[in-house]
C-alpha cells in the first residue's frame, strides 16, 4: 500500500479562471496605455535601444497565448512586476506541470525588458477582465496540495 504525504494537485482551479478569460481590444489599449512602474524604468531604456524589442515582443507574446499562459504569467507578478523565482514558485505551487514546464521556457529565454513588458500587461490585461466580471479582479488557486517552494521554477530564471 502506497502511502502519500499530501493530496494530489489539481490544475482544475487554473483551468476554469483560463476558461473564464475574455479578450477585449479596449482592454488591451488600456493595458498599453499604462505607465511602467518606477522600478521598470531600467527596462524601459533597455527596450528603447533594442532594435529588435518589437520582434521580440511578437515572438513572446505569441508564445504566452499559444500557451495559454497568460494566468500564469499574472500570477508571477506583483502589481505588475514580476517576482523574484522563489516566490513565484510558491504562488505557482498549484499550476498545472505542462504550464509549468513552458512558463519556465518563457523566463529562461524572454529578454528581461520583453518579459518586463509582457508581464505588466498581461497582469493588467488579466486583473481588468476578472475585476469587469467579478467585480474584484483578485485571484488565487484554491491550493489543494503541497509542493515543494521551488518545484519547477528553482534556478535563476530572472
Amino acid at each position: 500500500m502506497e502511502r502519500t504525504l499530501h493530496p494530489p494537485l489539481s490544475g482544475q482551479d487554473w483551468d476554469e479562471e483560463l476558461d473564464r478569460y475574455e479578450f477585449d481590444q479596449d482592454d488591451l489599449d488600456t493595458a498599453d496605455a499604462a505607465e511602467w512602474p518606477e522600478a521598470l524604468d531600467l527596462y524601459r531604456v533597455m527596450a528603447d535601444n533594442d532594435p529588435k524589442f518589437c520582434e521580440h515582443l511578437v515572438e513572446f507574446e505569441d508564445f504566452i497565448y499559444q500557451n495559454w499562459l497568460f494566468l500564469a504569467v499574472e500570477q508571477s507578478c506583483s502589481n505588475g512586476i514580476l517576482l523574484p523565482p522563489d516566490q513565484r514558485a510558491i504562488r505557482l505551487q498549484s499550476c498545472p506541470d505542462a504550464t509549468l514546464s513552458k512558463l519556465r521556457w518563457f523566463f529562461e529565454l524572454c529578454p528581461p525588458h520583453v518579459k518586463a513588458y509582457l508581464a505588466q500587461r498581461w497582469y493588467l490585461l488579466m486583473r481588468i477582465d476578472r475585476a469587469r466580471r467579478t467585480g474584484n479582479p483578485e485571484w488565487r488557486p484554491n491550493h489543494s496540495g503541497h509542493r515543494h517552494a521551488l518545484h519547477s521554477l528553482s534556478g535563476n530564471t530572472r
